[in-house]
C-alpha cells in the first residue's frame, strides 16, 4: 500500500466505522496516519493543512497544485458554518468528472453522468447553518472540484484583498435549497481586490427554492466564467443579480467585468428575469456578457426575456453566438431585453423559435419626479384597473384625517430585533447598549422578541419608552395543506401590552414546559396541530396581545397560502431585512394572495437583526408619546406604516387598520409625510399607489421630498389600501395597512 503523498490531507465520512491507518480515494488505498494526514472533518483538516503537493495523484486532471490538497472520501460530509481561511483545493470522488453528458438533441438536457450517481462525495450542510464563508483577503486560490451538494451554499465576503481566484467544478446540487448557491459580493470602492469565478460543470436538475427567493448565484467579479452548466427546471432566480437588479455585477475596482456563459443549457427557468445582469450607478465602468455555444428552451417565465442585460452606458456589451433560443408557449416578447442607453449588441449566428422578435429595450428607468403626485383642481377618473374619481383639491376636506392625528409625531421603529440579554438570547449587542446605538441609526423604538425567554422585560436595563415586549418562538406545524419538501417549520412574534403577557401564554399552554422564574426560566418550542395553534392566537389576541408571523417565506414552504395564515387580525412580516430584500417580495405576495381571499391580515416588518441595531426595515407610527406601551397600541390598532414613509389615511373618519361599513358617498382622505431620511434617495422616483381588492385605483410619481394629498370617491370594494414605490431602483418603501369595507 503506498502512502498518500504529502501536501494530501484526507477527510474520513463515518471516521467511527472507518479504518484510522488506510484512506481509498477514487479507487486506489493509501496509507495514511490519524491526525496527520487523516481527519474526521474539514475543520480538523483544515487546521493541519500548510504543504503543497509535488505530485499529482493519478487520475487527476491537474497538472499541479498550488495549495494544500483536501481529500474527501465517499459518503456524506457535514460543512456547516466552514470559513475558508487558507487557500485549498477541495477533492471529492467526482473530482474531474462532469455531471452532464451532452444529449443527442441539442433541445433536451445533458443525461446525468452514470459514473456520478454512486460513490459520491457529498458536502451537507443544516437548514440555518449550511453556510461555507470566504472572508480572509489573503486567500488567492480556493478550488472546489468534485462533489454533490445539500443545502450547502458558498459566499465569498471579501471587500479587499489582492489577487483572487475561485473554481467550483463538477458540482451536482441537490435539491431543495432557498438559499443562494453562490454569492460573491462587491468589493469595497477602493479595494484592491481581483476575483475571477469559474463554475464549471455544475449541474441543477428539478431544483425547488422553496418559493424563497433564493439565486443560482449573485456574482462580481472582474471575469467570470460559466462553463458547461445545466440549469433544467428549477425555480430558483438564476441570476447574475437580484430581482430588483440592485446588486451590482460591476466590480467596484475594475473598469471592466466580463461575464461568459459557454457550452451550456438552460431550460424551465421559473425565477425572475431570466438571465439578468445589474450595473446601477456604474459610471463609465462596464459589465459586458458574452454567451456562446448555449441551448435555452422556456428559460423565463412566461412571456419574459431569456436574456436580459444592463447596458448602462456604450462601454457595457452584450455579445450572443451560435445559440439556440426556443420558448414551445409562444413568448409574446423578445429573446433579449436591454435595460438602460448602451447599444453595444452583437447576435451572431443564433436560432429563434417561438418569440415575437430577438431584441427590445426596456423603458428608461426614472430618476426625476415631479414634487407633488397628480392632484388637479376639478378632479379627474384615474386610468387604472379599478377606475376611481380623484376629488379636486378645491374639494376634498381633511379635516376628519387631521383630527386624527392631532398631537401626535412621526416615530421610526423595527418591529423585529434580538438583543444580548444573556440567558437564552441569541443576539450580540447586548441590551443595554441598542438606547445609544438607536439614536446613531435615528430608530425611536424597536420590539424586542429574544427567544426562549421572558429574562429581558424584567432586567434594569428594559427600557420602557423604546421597547415593545415580545418573544419569538418557533414550532412546526403538523398538518399543513400543501407543504413542500416537508419544510413545516415557523417562528411566531408573540407581542403583549404588558411584561406578564407570555407568563400567561405559558401557564395555559403546557406543551412550552416552562421551567424557571421570570429571570431564570426558558421553555421549549412544541409542535402544534393547526387547530391547537390557532388557539394559541386567539388566546394571545384575548389577552391584548399581538400575533406576527415572521419571515414567513424563509421557513415554511407550501403551495397554499393559507398555511402561512396565523387567523383574522394576526400580522404578516412584509418587509423583512431591507426594502429590496427577496424574502421582502416573496412576503408581500403571499400577504396580498391572503387578501385576495378575504383574510383580513395586517402587515408588519423588521430586521431580525441579531447584532447590531439595523436601521433597514424600518416602521412609521403616529403616536402622542414615545413610550413602548403607545407604540404597542398603535401597531395593534393596524393604524401604521410598514416602511420609511408616513402614511395617514381613513375612509370617513375610520383609519387604517379599521372596519367599516360601506355607504353611498364615502371619501378616502390620504397624506403622506415624513420620509424616514435615512431612507430617502436622491435622484429617486417614488410612486403613490392605491389599491383596492379589484386592482389599482390609484398611481402618480413624486420626489419624497414634499408632503403628499389626496382624496377619492370611495366604491363598494373589500378594501383599500396605500403603498410607496422607489421606480428607480424597484422595490417598496412604505406598504400602508388596509381599511376594510363591510
Amino acid at each position: 500500500m503506498q502512502q498518500l503523498p504529502r501536501g494530501y490531507y484526507a477527510i474520513q465520512s463515518d471516521f467511527d466505522n472507518s479504518p484510522r491507518d488506510s484512506f481509498t480515494f477514487r479507487g486506489v488505498t493509501y496509507a495514511v496516519c490519524e491526525g496527520v494526514n487523516l481527519f474526521a472533518s474539514i475543520g480538523e483538516a483544515n487546521e493541519h493543512a500548510t504543504e503543497i503537493p509535488q505530485e499529482v495523484l493519478e487520475g487527476l486532471p491537474y497538472e499541479s497544485f498550488t495549495t494544500p490538497v483536501l481529500l474527501f472520501s465517499a459518503g456524506r460530509h457535514c460543512i456547516d458554518r466552514f470559513a475558508f481561511t487558507k487557500s485549498l483545493t477541495l477533492l471529492g470522488q467526482g473530482a474531474g468528472i462532469s455531471p452532464n453528458i451532452p444529449s443527442d438533441n441539442p433541445l433536451e438536457p445533458p443525461a446525468l453522468n452514470p459514473a456520478r450517481t454512486e460513490g459520491e462525495s457529498v458536502l451537507y450542510g443544516s437548514y440555518w447553518r449550511g453556510r461555507t464563508t470566504l472572508t480572509e483577503p489573503a486567500v488567492e486560490t480556493l478550488i472546489v472540484d468534485g462533489f454533490s451538494s445539500e443545502y450547502v451554499r458558498f459566499h465569498d465576503m471579501r471587500l479587499d484583498g489582492g489577487r483572487a481566484y475561485v473554481a467550483f467544478r463538477n458540482i451536482i446540487h441537490i435539491s431543495p435549497c432557498g438559499k443562494t448557491l453562490y454569492l460573491f459580493s462587491p468589493p469595497a470602492q477602493d479595494s484592491t481586490l481581483d476575483r475571477e469565478v469559474l463554475l464549471q460543470n455544475i449541474r441543477v436538475a428539478n431544483y425547488d427554492d422553496l418559493d424563497y427567493g433564493g439565486n443560482f448565484t449573485l456574482l462580481n467579479a472582474r471575469r467570470a466564467v460559466l462553463d458547461g452548466i445545466c440549469f433544467d427546471t428549477s425555480t430558483q432566480i438564476f441570476g447574475l443579480t437580484s430581482i430588483t437588479r440592485d446588486f451590482s455585477n460591476c466590480a467596484a475596482n475594475s473598469k471592466t467585468s466580463q461575464y461568459i456563459i459557454k457550452n451550456s443549457y438552460f431550460r424551465n427557468l421559473k425565477g425572475e428575469n431570466g438571465i439578468c445582469t445589474g450595473c446601477r450607478d456604474a459610471g463609465d465602468r462596464a459589465v459586458c456578457l458574452f454567451v456562446t455555444d448555449s441551448v435555452f428552451v422556456n428559460t423565463s417565465r412566461e412571456n419574459e426575456a431569456v436574456i436580459r442585460p444592463h447596458l448602462a452606458n456604450d462601454n457595457c456589451r452584450l455579445y450572443v453566438a451560435r445559440c439556440t433560443f426556443s420558448d414551445s408557449r409562444g413568448n409574446s416578447g423578445t429573446a433579449f431585453s436591454v435595460m438602460g442607453p448602451g447599444s453595444n449588441v452583437e447576435i451572431i449566428d443564433c436560432s429563434f423559435e417561438g418569440f415575437a422578435g430577438e431584441l427590445s429595450h426596456e423603458p428608461p428607468v426614472p430618476r426625476h419626479a415631479p414634487e407633488y403626485i397628480k392632484n388637479m383642481a376639478g378632479g379627474f377618473v384615474t386610468e387604472t384597473s379599478d377606475p376611481h374619481r380623484i376629488l379636486g383639491v378645491d374639494r376634498a376636506d381633511f379635516s376628519v384625517l387631521d383630527s386624527l392625528y392631532v398631537g401626535t409625531r412621526a416615530y421610526y421603529g423595527d418591529l423585529h430585533v434580538h438583543t444580548n440579554c444573556g440567558g437564552k438570547s441569541d443576539g450580540t449587542l447586548p441590551m443595554s447598549e441598542w438606547p445609544a446605538r438607536m439614536d446613531e441609526k435615528k430608530l425611536d423604538f424597536a420590539a424586542v422578541v429574544d427567544h426562549r425567554q421572558m429574562r429581558g422585560f424584567f432586567l434594569p436595563e428594559w427600557d420602557e419608552e423604546r421597547f415593545i415586549i415580545g418573544t419569538e418562538p418557533g414550532t412546526s406545524i403538523i398538518d399543513l395543506n400543501a407543504c413542500r419538501q416537508n419544510q413545516r417549520s415557523v417562528h411566531y412574534n408573540m407581542l403583549f401590552p404588558h411584561k406578564y403577557g407570555l407568563a400567561m401564554v405559558l401557564a395555559n399552554f403546557p406543551e412550552f414546559e416552562f421551567r424557571g422564574d421570570e429571570l431564570t426560566g426558558s421553555f421549549i418550542y412544541p409542535k402544534f396541530t393547526k387547530e391547537r395553534f390557532y388557539k394559541l392566537t386567539r388566546y394571545v389576541q384575548s389577552i391584548g396581545g399581538i400575533m406576527v408571523h415572521p419571515h414567513p417565506k424563509t421557513m415554511l414552504s407550501s403551495d397554499d397560502p393559507l398555511d402561512y395564515y396565523f387567523g383574522e387580525h394576526t400580522f404578516i412580516e412584509t418587509i423583512y431585512e431591507h426594502y429590496s430584500s427577496h424574502a421582502s417580495i416573496r412576503n408581500y405576495d403571499l400577504w396580498v394572495a391572503l387578501l385576495a381571499l378575504g383574510k383580513r391580515v395586517y402587515a408588519s416588518g423588521g430586521s431580525d437583526t441579531h447584532g447590531d441595531v439595523s436601521n433597514s426595515a424600518v416602521s412609521t407610527f403616529y403616536t402622542g408619546e414615545k413610550s413602548g406601551r403607545a407604540f404597542f397600541n398603535k401597531m395593534r390598532s393596524g393604524d401604521f406604516t410598514v416602511g420609511a414613509v408616513g402614511i395617514k389615511m381613513c375612509i370617513d373618519g375610520h383609519p387604517m387598520g379599521s372596519e367599516v361599513a360601506y355607504s353611498e358617498g364615502m371619501e378616502l382622505t390620504l397624506r403622506l409625510d415624513d420620509f424616514y431620511p435615512p431612507a430617502w434617495q436622491e435622484d429617486t422616483a417614488y410612486e403613490l399607489r392605491i389599491y383596492t381588492d379589484r386592482g389599482l385605483a390609484y398611481a402618480s410619481m413624486y420626489s419624497g421630498k414634499m408632503p403628499q394629498a389626496l382624496a377619492l370617491e370611495v366604491k363598494q370594494r373589500a378594501f383599500y389600501r396605500a403603498e410607496v414605490f422607489d421606480l428607480t431602483h424597484g422595490y417598496r418603501v412604505a406598504i400602508g395597512n388596509p381599511i376594510w369595507l363591510d
